[in-house]
């Protein structure tokens, strides 16, 4: 499943989507986050800028607009973990790491994330989409 069948199965779904970003607002959250992100997720939010109005799946995922992003990242109390994701309205997070490329899960009561979703953005929002049990 590549990024354009997601955005296809997410709207299938009935999941509200934001309209894209800008390429100069991705370039923004990177400069402000001090974090370059993978071509797919820039890919991806050129086309959506996350889930709109906290909408969620049928598992309870909601993917964040960029806004939100920036947000929790500052709420978070681990400064090398981006948040792109969370479940059931914030039980965890799941997000990037400063750290290496992988995606891992940030749970909110704890400092330190150290279980791995996946390997690469695109990954993630499959083993999502496929309610994995590794996004739990």
């Amino acid at each position: 499943m590549n990024l354009d069948e997601i955005i296809t199965h997410w709207k299938k779904s009935g999941i509200k989507l934001n309209d894209a970003s800008s390429v100069n607002e991705i370039l923004e959250l990177e400069e402000i986050l001090k974090f370059k992100f993978p071509s797919s997720f820039k890919y991806l939010y050129s086309r959506i800028n996350g889930f709109k109005d906290y909408d969620s799946n049928e598992h309870m995922f909601t993917i964040y607009p960029l806004e939100r992003i920036k947000i929790e990242y500052f709420d978070n109390q681990n400064i090398n973990f981006i948040p792109f994701c969370d479940y059931l309205v914030n039980s965890h997070q799941i997000g990037f790491s400063k750290l290496d490329s992988k995606i891992y899960i940030n749970y909110i009561t704890e400092k330190n994330f150290n279980d791995i979703v996946a390997n690469t953005f695109e990954e993630s929002l499959i083993e999502i989409i496929n309610n994995s049990d590794k996004i739990y």
